[in-house]
């Protein structure tokens, strides 16, 4: 009887590449379906949100400071998280003072910082001057280009009783600005305070700061 012998396994090497895919296919298998699954993943991630650049303080920064590169720093935040009015650029801010303190992380707005903008739309012969106000009422009230009396009320800044008393009168209202946490021009007297930006004859300037530091002020819109 014959006897059919088998012919030695082939040396080649497509033949060894052969007989290792046999050997290992379920392993090889697997990662097919993985390396799918990754791409299918990475096709069905929706995009990322668009972004855009924002000014914002590098740490805590005073009142009046002059603003250097070392102070501000541009970051990426999602588009719309900030107003349209929000410093973009470094050198929007750079070699500008400061118009009230802020802590690190904040966004710059054009009415955190003096310059040409806010300073060239006051009348002449006027100064500009930070105000803080009561409330929200009176922070609608106040539209930049209107001319309104500030009020000061006695027992607000202090616990005796006492007539309100207007401490400047047709002063104009440049702009409006809220802060949103701590580090404001007057400390912790005026939590929760917004503050106007007005432009006040130089006599009336120094009356406004003095009763700014005891209280809140009020506004009042006279009539024309």
């Amino acid at each position: 009887m014959l006897v059919r012998s088998h012919a030695p396994p082939s040396s080649s090497p497509a033949a060894a590449v052969r007989r290792s895919l046999w050997r290992y296919r379920h392993m090889v298998a697997a990662l097919c379906v993985a390396a799918a699954a990754a791409v299918a993943l990475d096709t069905l991630r929706p995009p990322d949100p668009p972004v855009e650049p924002v000014v914002v303080m590098a740490d805590d920064v005073p009142a009046g400071t002059v603003l250097s590169e070392a102070d501000v720093e541009v970051r990426e935040a999602p588009a719309g998280t900030y107003p349209d009015s929000v410093l973009r650029e470094a050198g929007s801010a750079v070699g500008r003072p400061l118009a009230v303190g802020l802590t690190a992380g904040t966004a710059l707005l054009p009415t955190m910082v003096t310059g040409p903008g806010l300073a060239g739309s006051a009348p002449a012969g006027t100064v500009v001057v930070p105000v803080p106000v009561a409330d929200d009422a009176t922070a609608r009230l106040a539209r930049p280009g209107q001319r309104i009396d500030l009020v000061a009320v006695a027992a607000e800044a202090s616990s005796a009783d006492g007539p309100a008393a207007v401490v400047a009168r047709g002063v104009v209202v440049l702009a409006v600005w809220s802060p949103t946490g701590g580090g404001g021009i007057l400390g912790d007297t005026t939590t929760g305070a917004r503050y106007l930006y007005v432009a006040a004859r130089e006599e009336d300037a120094t009356v406004l700061v003095g009763a700014g530091a005891w209280a809140p002020l009020r506004a009042v819109l006279p009539s024309q």
